[in-house]
């Protein structure tokens, strides 16, 4: 699988979502009452990167913390408005040569169905790269390497609710990383989200 076919498989994701997700979303909350909305979501996700023509599997890691007055919007009684959440998170993928341990943060904004919820967002983390047989520029010679490289990303996906407390999500996202062979990591991953 290449570049381009893990384009086109994010591109048919993305419509299959838009297209299901309406039926999945179609009832409103009981306007008297709802299920409470959790404080903190732990997301735990497997899926595929393309580093640079290749693509390699994706192990992520994220702790979502809820933001705002938790007073004001204590239970699910309507649809819409956006949530904010800040995500600690932690990533990692390989292949043959190269390793990229990611530690971030993303700030997350959220959108409330009935069975759906809609994700964006945007983050900035650390990569720690570690490479096997690579040109070291202040030797000159071919070594194992290792270096820290920023990246920035934006995101997207749905929350699919299977019960109150666990979901199931799918996300694709795209790292931009300084300095890298190729500049840009299209990731899409899958997984389940426990909220408490």
């Amino acid at each position: 699988m290449n570049s381009r076919d893990i384009r086109i498989a994010l591109t048919v994701a993305c419509l299959l979502l838009l297209v299901a997700t309406p039926a999945l979303a179609a009832e409103d909350y009981d306007d008297e009452g709802g299920d409470a909305i959790p404080n903190y979501a732990l997301g735990l996700g497997f899926g595929l990167v393309d580093p640079d023509a290749d693509v390699e599997p994706y192990y992520s890691a994220g702790l979502r913390i809820r933001l705002g007055d938790h007073d004001r919007d204590r239970n699910r009684t309507s649809t819409g408005g956006i949530r904010g959440y800040l995500e600690p998170e932690v990533a990692y993928w390989s292949n043959d040569t190269t390793s990229d341990l990611l530690l971030g943060v993303n700030l997350i904004g959220l959108v409330p169905f009935q069975r759906v919820d809609y994700h964006f967002g945007v983050g900035v983390g650390y990569h720690f790269f570690d490479q096997d047989d690579a040109f070291d520029p202040d030797t000159g010679e071919f070594g194992d390497l290792s270096d820290e490289r920023l990246g920035m990303n934006a995101q997207f996906g749905i929350d699919i609710r299977m019960t109150e407390s666990v979901a199931v999500f799918g996300t694709a996202r795209f790292d931009l990383v300084e300095d890298s062979d190729d500049e840009v990591q299209d990731k899409v991953f899958i997984g389940l989200r426990f909220n408490f």
